[in-house]
């Protein structure tokens, strides 16, 4: 309490500083809307199948990774299973949610909103991290002000500053704030949007949309009218069979779907390649697989890891290191990291391939692919294996003086 007196008039002034944006920013160029007049928002982008499974993936794949506390020490490194870190970030980070949850819905906020953020709630004496809370952005907007060279966060009425607010942004101008993807893919989402509405009301209409009828005979103006509204009655009537009888003559002709019309259907196909471009995802992750087989899969795979992955992974563990350890522990080396690895396992002979290459370069103990696995450790398999054909010169060197010794006795 004594703290928070004391820095409040340090926050109303912060109150006065520049806004960087207020993380609600949607579109740069202006409202986009489809052909209907439907905003191309959050939640009409998540309506296309392609752009809801491309967040629903990359967020999961994020969340997945294990994530560990690591001190590094003269050896390298070792895994601090006891931090008090470790199970906010690999268990329960509040509450209300798992760290899956936790993990998959910053990452989400991210990329549709442009910013995930979360309060860091501290123990009142040791200032440790007891919790992370996630900010729900639906209800309860974030500003960031600028203010004395430092950064302020504005949440709903509450000012938090900056080294209490875990934040992790999108793409960003600014190097500060993240702009949500729907701005700059407004337009293209909006064509797919359109393309889908078009496809569901061209199906709503059974494909009988226009029709001329034409006859012999002249017929008045009033005539024609009454003519159409009862050929509309009758074909808009429910049920699998409509007949229509025409007097004198008349004929029916249904004007059918045009080239243009069948290709702005099959648009949706295209909408797949789009939202894989602006969300840096292979095509065949979001289930189209017409382009592609086994190996270049295995290969995308590869390039999806580093390319999408491994960015948000590194942003998540700067945050984390800056922020969740105090300065002590970080001059002690301790950081968080998550396993990427997790995301590269291949089928089961490459990888045998892989860890027996490995085993017996020396580069894996035999316990530490165990480990990989999630099997148990076996006594006797921590010592490294070395190939007996691969020395250093001074084994060899050794080796020869040995021999020397050996004949000269």
């Amino acid at each position: 309490m004594n703290l928070q007196r004391a820095l409040t008039p340090v926050f109303k002034r912060a109150a006065t500083g520049t806004v960087i944006n207020s993380g609600g920013l949607f579109s740069l160029f202006g409202s986009t809307t489809t052909k209907n007049g439907t905003a191309v928002n959050q939640n009409s982008a998540l309506t296309l199948s392609a752009f809801y499974n491309a967040v629903d993936i990359i967020s999961n794949d994020y969340a997945k990774l294990p994530k560990g506390v690591f001190q590094k020490t003269n050896n390298g490194r070792e895994k601090r299973s006891k931090h008090n870190l470790q199970y906010l970030i690999s268990t329960k980070p509040n509450q209300y949610m798992t760290s899956f949850m936790f993990d998959k819905m910053i990452i989400a906020h991210a990329i549709l909103k442009g910013n995930g953020y979360a309060i860091i709630e501290r123990h009142p004496n040791t200032a440790a991290p007891v919790a992370l809370q996630l900010v729900d952005q639906n209800k309860t907007p974030v500003t960031v002000i600028k203010y004395d060279n430092g950064l302020f966060y504005k949440v709903g009425e509450s000012l938090i500053a900056a080294e209490d607010m875990y934040h992790i942004p999108g793409f960003s101008l600014n190097g500060i704030t993240g702009i949500s993807v729907i701005s700059y893919a407004a337009i293209s989402l909006g064509t797919a949007l359109s393309s889908q509405e078009f496809a569901s009301d061209y199906y709503k209409a059974k494909g009988i949309g226009t029709a001329v009828v034409t006859s012999a005979k002249s017929i008045e103006p009033d005539g024609k009218i009454r003519l159409a509204n009862a050929l509309n009655a009758r074909l808009n009537e429910t049920g699998d069979w409509k007949t229509v009888v025409l007097d004198e003559t008349g004929s029916f002709q249904h004007i059918k779907i045009t080239p243009q019309e069948a290709q702005f259907l099959t648009t949706n196909k295209y909408a797949i390649a789009e939202v894989a471009r602006w969300l840096n995802i292979p095509v065949h992750k979001l289930k189209d697989n017409s382009d592609t087989n086994n190996s270049i899969s295995e290969n995308q795979e590869l390039m999806y890891a580093a390319d999408s992955i491994v960015p948000w992974a590194r942003k998540n563990e700067q945050e984390a290191n800056c922020k969740l350890f105090t300065k002590a522990e970080q001059k002690d080396g301790y950081y968080i990291k998550a396993n990427i690895g997790a995301l590269l396992q291949s089928d089961k002979k490459t990888q045998a391939e892989f860890f027996s290459k490995l085993i017996f370069s020396g580069v894996y103990t035999r316990n530490e692919v165990r480990n990989l696995l999630d099997m148990n450790s076996i006594d006797g398999l921590d010592a490294p294996l070395t190939p007996v054909n691969a020395q250093t010169m001074e084994q060899i060197n050794t080796k020869l003086k040995e021999l020397e010794s050996k004949i000269n006795a």
